[in-house]
């Protein structure tokens, strides 16, 4: 008895939970009418219904293949995904605006829509301590923007994002180096430093990066190597927390080779 009662419990959530579920979007045929209309009705739904308005959108290629609003609709359907902002929504997006630029290279609003195949990515981008394989992608995209339409506000603006991008991926790789330090591991955490200074040179914590470099060093007794990067600190960044403990790291190497020199002398005595 109990066991069918659960069973007939199951079967209600179950179904109640079909109840619940998302209605499929119609067009009502008020909605249709000419290609205009449509994409004038299309429009009215991109933000409370993006679903409903890429219907419309599509609706429109299919009537009115030849239209001008048939161009319009095709760029339509791309940011009603974008508008969705899900992952997949996103990929369909960005799959979308590449097919407009294909097909319509040097149509106005062509240039946007490469743009915008970099935001899809860009929307997607993790923190710096996680995967950055958006963040990558998103850089291809802007990149491809400044190739393709130069001189643009987009270009412009494409530039300005890859900076961003290029601050997440420098933090990123600065992280890996820096658990590699506390993980005592110390030859992967000078090559991962080492990497953020080649590759990002513009990083905006190169002050943390070269002490925690000078710290590294240190921790291997390179203290050569170690002094010359809490200088690096010193000099270059001397309003920073980090220019202060590197102050106090510089102290301690120098009076550690001084004791070090001191007993030689002794020694050799």
């Amino acid at each position: 008895m109990k066991k069918t009662i659960a069973a007939l419990t199951l079967t209600l959530l179950v179904l109640l939970a079909g109840c619940r579920a998302k209605k499929a979007v119609r067009i009502d045929p008020g909605e249709r009418g000419s290609d205009k209309t449509m994409y004038e009705n299309a429009m009215k739904y991109m933000n409370k219904d993006p679903e409903k308005a890429r219907l419309l959108f599509k609706e429109i290629g299919q009537l009115y293949p030849d239209s001008i609003y048939a161009n319009k609709a095709k760029l339509g359907i791309a940011d009603a995904y974008y508008k969705e902002r899900d992952s997949a929504s996103l990929i369909m997006a960005a799959a979308e605006y590449q097919e407009y630029v294909n097909l319509y290279p040097y149509a106005p609003d062509a240039v946007y829509a490469k743009y915008q195949i970099g935001m899809c990515y860009y929307k997607q981008m993790k923190k710096a301590e996680r995967d950055q394989t958006n963040t990558f992608a998103a850089i291809k995209g802007f990149e491809g923007v400044i190739q393709q339409y130069p001189g643009t506000p987009e270009a412009d603006e494409a530039k300005k994002k890859i900076d961003e991008c290029r601050q997440v991926l420098a933090r990123h790789y600065f992280l890996i180096g820096y658990y590699n330090y506390l993980m005592k591991a110390y030859p992967g955490a000078i090559a991962r430093f080492k990497q953020v200074m080649d590759e990002y040179p513009d990083f905006q914590s190169n002050d943390r990066l070269f002490y925690y470099t000078g710290k590294t060093y240190a921790a291997t007794q390179d203290y050569e190597s170690a002094l010359s990067f809490f200088r690096r600190v010193i000099g270059s960044h001397a309003k920073s927390k980090y220019a202060r403990k590197a102050q106090r790291q510089l102290k301690k190497i120098e009076q550690r080779l001084a004791e070090s020199k001191n007993r030689s002398g002794g020694a050799e005595k």
